[in-house]
């Protein structure tokens, strides 16, 4: 009778992973909600930098295999990946810093067909993959969307590649348009060769015309004459001009995903006020928090600091009261940078050997995945189904339970 029942646990999984497979899923926005086919979803993210540089793959695969690693990441209950791209990367060059011996099954591929490949193992663990925009040379970050080299239509058309190349996916939940327009970039001044806000528009309707299902995430600017307070920004972090002259784009299909980093990054004055990090509340609702007090989603796409392992002495406090902030305003969509330990200002989740993991930096943010996993029914990433339900599934077949995704 077990054994019967065992049997029929996994039948009941298999024919609900080939359906949960068969069709890429529909994300939208509602209110403060992101729904996959109709079901709240939470994002719990971490970036995984490497393919928008001259590597041109996501890095650390020089040290570990990429679907160990994936499996750690899930391991540790984050469900989503941010994933850095540059256009150079989408043109299947021979990519660099990969040891075959642990990632044979990357052997003789181009940057796109490993791209393709970390994508495919993303998807099959149930990892919700951004794509972002990051560097237009592969080298360094652009105040623009454009450059001298690089033209709006370029750049317009690589994001239609990937919403085109990736509209089979399942787990593909959206694309972040530009990584941190800052400089040059307004929004809403009225000149168009530097408005952000819509550039972001006719990026997100060629997008969307060529794949209606993915989300739109739009991060902010810098500074700005129109509409911005005097206090510093981060670079993508201003997203006070929204109030002024809001976002054409479906209120369905918009995130908000400022950037917002701490002392370790750059020193702004604010820091050494003596309310600090008191004071830093109030800043955030300026600079971004008032979009989620006006019910709608704001998904950060960077933020992160050393957390005492070298930097500042104050970054524990700056990421201690960044998480008490997002408990208080219920933002419970976040991409932390970074998942690599080679990010120079920041480190990541992971120390330098690429295997283990900060552990203090990981409980900081199980405090928020714990506080929004309260709030629904979280989707259990490999089969899409809500954990209780999983649950009840297995234990009417017989008590048994799979101990891995």
């Amino acid at each position: 009778m077990v054994l019967m029942s065992l049997r029929l646990a996994l039948s009941i999984l298999s024919l609900l992973c080939i359906a949960s497979a068969a069709t890429s899923a529909v994300y939208e926005v509602s209110g403060k909600r992101l729904m996959r086919d109709g079901q709240e979803i939470q994002l719990f993210g971490v970036n995984w930098f490497g393919a928008e540089t001259t590597n041109h793959v996501p890095h650390g695969l020089w040290s570990r295999n990429y679907e160990d690693m994936i499996a750690q990441i899930a391991g540790l209950g984050f469900n989503a990946v941010r994933l850095p791209f540059c256009p150079t990367t989408l043109t299947n060059v021979t990519p660099s810093s990969i040891d075959y011996s642990q990632n044979s099954a990357l052997q003789g591929l181009g940057s796109l067909e490993v791209l393709d490949e970390v994508v495919s193992a993303l998807d099959a663990a149930g990892i919700y993959i951004l794509f972002d925009h990051h560097r237009p040379d592969c080298n360094s970050i652009s105040e623009l969307w454009y450059t001298a080299t690089y033209s709006e239509s370029d750049w317009i058309n690589d994001l239609v590649f990937v919403a085109t190349r990736y509209s089979g996916t399942d787990h593909f939940i959206g694309i972040d348009l530009k990584n941190e327009p800052h400089g040059a970039a307004t929004w809403g001044t009225g000149n168009a060769a530097t408005d952000w806000n819509e550039a972001a528009e006719r990026a997100s309707a060629a997008i969307l015309a060529a794949n209606p299902n993915p989300l739109i995430f739009v991060e902010g600017i810098a500074e700005n004459s129109h509409c911005t307070s005097l206090s510093g920004h981060w670079w993508g972090g201003n997203l006070e001009p929204e109030a002024c002259s809001p976002l054409g784009i479906s209120a369905s299909k918009l995130v908000f995903s400022p950037h917002v980093y701490g002392p370790d990054v750059f020193a702004q004055s604010y820091f050494n006020d003596p309310n600090f990090p008191g004071n830093l509340p109030a800043i955030w609702d300026t600079h971004f928090g008032f979009i989620a007090d006006q019910g709608r989603v704001v998904a950060p796409g960077e933020f992160g600091g050393r957390y005492g392992h070298g930097g500042a002495a104050t970054d524990v406090a700056w990421q201690d009261e960044l998480i008490d902030y997002f408990i208080d305003k219920q933002i419970c969509h976040f991409f932390y940078w970074s998942w690599n330990p080679n990010s120079g200002d920041t480190g990541g989740i992971l120390q330098d050997d690429w295997t283990q993991i900060w552990q203090d930096k990981f409980d900081n943010l199980d405090r928020l995945m714990a506080s929004c996993r309260a709030s629904i029914a979280v989707e259990t990433p490999a089969l899409g189904l809500p954990a209780r339900g999983l649950l009840l599934v297995l234990v009417a077949a017989g008590g048994w339970l799979a101990s891995r995704r």
